[in-house]
């Protein structure tokens, strides 16, 4: 027995594809594909703040493994507004900085440390083996200020 469909059956046929399928007039975009406002961020008191310098190796090399390259990029470039007091598109890792404590919301502002602290044990544990082992003989050589918190 023998079932096929009715007509002629050609292998190099296939389904209906619609040519004209656009996103509708305000349709969500990926986050960064929209457009952001802009912020002129600040720089929290350097005696309150504790951590290394943005350009420190201790950044560049374990911050970028805990946060990712794009999210560290953003942060310099956010450091360096403030630093400069230059307004900037909104970061779209905005939330990620405030989660980790690195930016603060305060009287309407985007406050951002100078300084970054070394990584929490959360960060740490989650290092690949040979990146936790080098940043534990990283911590000796680490020299950084510490908060006087006498201004």
């Amino acid at each position: 027995m023998r079932f096929a469909a009715p007509g002629t059956v050609r292998l190099d046929d296939r389904p209906p594809v619609a040519t004209d399928i656009a996103p509708l007039p305000g349709a969500a975009l990926r986050v960064s594909a929209q457009e952001r406002y802009r912020i002129t961020p600040r720089l929290w008191p350097e005696h309150l703040c504790s951590g290394v310098k943005p350009s420190h190796p201790y950044v560049l090399t374990y911050w970028t493994a805990a946060l990712g390259s794009n999210a560290v990029s953003e942060l310099l470039r956010l450091i360096i507004a403030a630093k400069h007091r230059s307004e900037i598109p909104h970061p779209v890792f905005l939330s990620v900085f405030c989660r980790e404590g690195l930016v603060h919301f305060h009287s309407r502002a985007v406050w951002v440390r100078p300084l970054l602290p070394l990584l929490g044990r959360h960060h740490v544990g989650r290092l690949a083996p040979q990146l936790r082992r080098q940043h534990r003989r990283d911590l000796l050589s680490v020299h950084y200020p510490r908060p006087t918190g006498n201004h």
